[in-house]
């Protein structure tokens, strides 16, 4: 069994304009590992991917990658160990699908050549995501769906050790939604590539994700394997909703049932 810490977070802690956003935010998350963050709106999962990324530097606290400290990387070395899919595209060039990919190996390409390597990688990348049909398609042509997969392919196409998404299945129906999963899945296990992402759908997690980090004004409410963290009780002091929770005989996967929306409404704290 693989033991090596990928990333570790000692300790965190981040304010806007004096407005503490994270409090002492430590957590460590092992190589090929799927975790997901989850919490409500507001209580810090962007920014705490920002801190990870070093798009951003915290108040307090340090970030360790493969046990190495983030401030320590060149830009190039950091980008061979790190990638990101955000929520917004934010993208208007009229770049093909396979373009866009392609820039995902740019910290791996020779200054003068793209190699015979580098478009087996971005070919492998786009059919990870079941996108390859879309390779010469303009990506701004593309519908939602279709352009975050495009992006996580591109993200798959820079062969990071380390994957970071902000709600990477935002944008897809739900056959999509776990064709995208069941590939990050695939990732983990056979790459052994390390994923940290933002995702809402608790039963989703319950099928995916081998552990879970819950996030809630700011503090970290809960961190650990997702059969522990991802309950009844903590979603509805989490998230304010009442929900049941119920076994699949077959699989013995534990999901959960929302109660009648309309009266389970509690206080989020």
């Amino acid at each position: 069994m693989n033991h090596r810490i990928a990333i570790q977070a000692q300790e965190l802690c981040f304010s806007y304009e004096n407005e503490p956003v994270l409090k002492d935010i430590s957590f460590s998350i092992g190589a090929g590992e799927l975790v997901a963050l989850i919490g409500p709106n507001g209580s810090g999962k962007t920014t705490l991917l920002r801190i990870l990324l070093g798009q951003l530097r915290p108040s307090a606290g340090e970030v360790l990658l493969d046990n190495r400290r983030l401030q320590t990387y060149a830009p190039k070395q950091l980008a061979k160990t790190i990638s990101y899919v955000s929520q917004q595209t934010g993208l208007n060039f009229p770049l093909t699908a396979f373009e866009l990919v392609s820039l995902g190996r740019f910290p791996h390409a020779s200054r003068f050549s793209f190699s015979s390597a580098d478009s087996l990688a971005v070919q492998r990348a786009l059919g990870a995501t079941h996108a390859l049909h879309l390779s010469e398609r303009n990506f701004t042509r593309l519908s939602g769906g279709e352009q975050q997969k495009v992006l996580i392919a591109r993200a798959l196409a820079q062969s990071a050790s380390i994957l970071l998404l902000d709600e990477p299945t935002v944008h897809l129906d739900l056959y999509h939604q776990l064709q995208i999963l069941s590939a990050l899945k695939r990732q983990c296990v056979e790459q052994q590539t390390t994923i940290l992402s933002v995702l809402h759908d608790v039963n989703l997690i319950s099928l995916f994700a081998d552990k879970a980090l819950l996030l809630g004004s700011g503090q970290l409410r809960g961190c650990g394997p997702v059969a522990e963290v991802i309950t009844a009780t903590n979603i509805k002091e989490l998230l304010g909703v009442d929900m049941k929770a119920a076994e699949d005989p077959e699989t013995g996967l534990r999901f959960f049932i929302p109660r009648d929306p309309f009266r389970s409404r509690v206080d989020r704290t």
